[in-house]
């Protein structure tokens, strides 16, 4: 079985910048002069007129040529004895001579222009790159090792399809100093009538309504601080109460449903200190969710990563998949819900939550 190695964080993010950029470069190249232009040499230079021209050319002797033929003779018969006494005596009874009359036909030939290119063109060895088909196939050639070409072969239509697929339905990039409208402190109740501000009895922190929650320079933080006050809590038999904490923080969620039946949840996020974080989709009464950050598998900073579909629910920390459950809530609307806490059972501390980014795709 092949061990897949954790990317770090900032190689994981890069490579997924990456991902969102090979789509648009594929779609790019597809249209460009420069693919057609590789298609349309692709197909003359493959065909079998023009490899049997190529053939023809870089593998006929000179000497089995037309012309050399010529020349060969022409030299030849240059020695003739007949041809010989022609030239030394220039008599006209000579040129009567089959020989002669030969000759002179040859020396004729071989002195126009046309067969003096001819013959030059067949006696060059390298004739094949006089030829603009030789051209056409270094063009190809050069084409075939263009950035852009190399690119659009090393991916598959049914890659890009699938990277197409996913598409952004709601995201959070921190690019102000607020939040955006859609997120609303407290608890995820059914109803209104429900106070969504409140703590637990179960918990050391008292939630302070957005007082405990800060952008800035692109980033979400959620402070849990040493801070005593009193404030509403969710005891388990008497229902409602005012209590007292040594301790503050803050919990947020989506007022609509912003999450798919099937989809792709994903953010950006940092831990310090010895505070406790849910980030979950959860549905609008909060008795079931599916988290984000899996218990056991937290780092402090990472990629979370949460895929899901109707049957089941898979956790990544950057590249590294690391649980794979049944869906609780397949076909359920699923809100977003943060929050930071500090178990009663466990030794109090500050804490900070910071979240770069947050998005979440369809598929």
């Amino acid at each position: 079985m092949q061990t897949v190695k954790m990317l770090t964080t900032k190689q994981f993010e890069q490579w997924l910048q990456e991902q969102a950029q090979i789509a648009i470069r594929y779609r790019q190249v597809q249209k460009s002069d420069i693919l057609a232009e590789y298609y349309t040499l692709k197909e003359v230079v493959e065909s079998a007129e023009f490899q049997a021209k190529k053939q023809e050319l870089t593998t006929t002797r000179y000497a089995d040529t037309q012309e050399g033929s010529t020349m060969a003779l022409y030299r030849q018969l240059n020695w003739n004895t007949s041809v010989i006494l022609y030239k030394l005596l220039k008599k006209e009874a000579y040129k009567e001579k089959a020989e002669v009359a030969q000759y002179l036909e040859l020396a004729a030939q071989i002195q126009t222009p046309e067969f003096q290119q001819t013959n030059a063109f067949w006696k060059n060895p390298k004739r094949w790159f006089t030829t603009p088909e030789s051209q056409q196939e270094k063009r190809y050639n050069e084409l075939v090792k263009h950035a852009d070409i190399v690119f659009f072969f090393q991916h598959t239509e049914k890659e890009i399809a699938e990277l197409e697929s996913y598409k952004t339905v709601w995201a959070e990039e921190c690019e102000t100093t607020k939040l955006s409208a859609t997120w609303e402190t407290g608890f995820l109740y059914p109803s209104k009538e429900f106070k969504a501000n409140h703590s637990h009895v179960s918990e050391q922190q008292a939630y302070t309504q957005g007082r405990n929650t800060q952008v800035a320079n692109r980033v979400w933080s959620i402070i849990t601080k040493k801070e005593k006050t009193t404030a509403p809590a969710w005891h388990p038999t008497k229902g409602m109460i005012m209590h007292n904490f040594a301790y503050t923080s803050d919990v947020w969620h989506t007022t609509e449903a912003v999450a798919p039946k099937s989809g792709v949840l994903q953010a950006k996020v940092h831990f310090t200190g010895k505070a406790k974080h849910i980030f979950c989709l959860t549905m609008a009464n909060a008795k079931k969710s599916l988290h984000l950050l899996p218990a056991d598998k937290v780092v402090k900073e990472a990629i979370y990563t949460l895929v899901w579909n109707e049957k089941e629910v898979v956790n990544y920390v950057n590249n590294m998949e690391v649980s794979r459950t049944q869906n609780p809530l397949s076909g359920e609307a699923l809100h977003l819900l943060v929050r930071s806490y500090l178990p009663e059972n466990q030794k109090a501390g500050t804490g900070q939550l910071d979240i770069d980014w947050v998005r979440i795709y369809s598929n």
